[in-house]
């Protein structure tokens, strides 16, 4: 009995030093070598206010932190940094802006594509990281919809509830094809693809657009944040082309398994 206790506890003690070993490696292969921006599709309009979400992942108690941002093609822009979700090992951060062009000096040309940004830490130097995409799109500001309500849910289902100001033909619906597997769009409780254009609407009438995200957690794109604009084509009365948009958040979250699958791939997205 004395041989086989003698065999028995280096026994047990290798194990438990292999277990710790493992559980160190394995804490180490989840840790982000730096804060990792996700892939981003955003439009927001040329000259409405919108808000202006950029995420990124930071290790829990990291020792290098994100403390600002920039996007140079936007200076005007003040984004503060703030936390949005914490995992096992990461945390999710936004860094958010007010896009407001209505104010004195933040008229700009569009379009125009931002597709990085530059990065402030609080050690080293600053260093410009890709983010996706984000795109400022020309909007006519023709006032023909005036925006009543809306709603979303974590379902990923949402609304829009919009009436027009004078008789206009909608005369079709456009949004980035890179949505079309994922999302599902209706207006006034019918689906998009089986309208009939041009439709005319009368002064008064309220238009509602239903959407609903669908995505796989385990897709690629249930990883990237979109925030879309559904382009609207109009046609007055009196022979006047307005083009309208509407903004769509997904009501983006992650899930602690897409999470880790961010940090194994590095977030090989962009």
């Amino acid at each position: 009995m004395k041989f086989k206790g003698k065999v028995l506890w280096p026994a047990v003690l290798l194990l438990v030093v292999g277990s710790w070993v493992g559980n160190v490696m394995y804490f180490q292969s989840m840790q982000l070598a730096e804060p990792l921006f996700l892939k981003h599709e955003i439009s927001i309009r040329s000259i409405q206010g919108e808000l202006i979400e950029l995420h990124f992942l930071e290790n829990n108690n990291a020792d290098k932190k994100i403390i600002n941002v920039q996007a140079e093609e936007l200076p005007q822009l003040r984004f503060a940094v703030d936390e949005r979700s914490r995992y096992q090992y990461q945390t999710l951060m936004r860094a958010a802006a007010e896009w407001m062009p209505a104010e004195a000096g933040q008229q700009i040309a569009a379009p125009l594509t931002i597709k990085e940004i530059t990065v402030f830490y609080n050690k080293g130097q600053p260093r410009k990281v890709p983010i996706g995409e984000i795109n400022v799109v020309e909007s006519s500001g023709g006032g023909l919809l005036d925006f009543s309500s809306m709603g979303s849910s974590s379902t990923g289902a949402g609304s829009y509830f919009v009436k027009l100001t004078r008789s206009a033909a909608l005369e079709k619906i456009e949004y980035s094809d890179s949505l079309k597997p994922w999302f599902k769009l209706n207006l006034s409780g019918q689906p998009v693809d089986s309208y009939l254009f041009p439709a005319k609407f009368s002064q008064g009438r309220i238009l509602s657009f239903e959407y609903q995200w669908s995505f796989p957690d385990d897709e690629p794109a249930a990883l990237v944040f979109y925030k879309p604009a559904i382009t609207l084509y109009f046609q007055t009365e009196e022979g006047g082309a307005i083009v309208e948009r509407i903004p769509i958040n997904n009501n983006f979250n992650l899930s602690e398994s897409q999470v880790k699958r961010l940090v194994r791939t590095g977030g090989a997205l962009h």
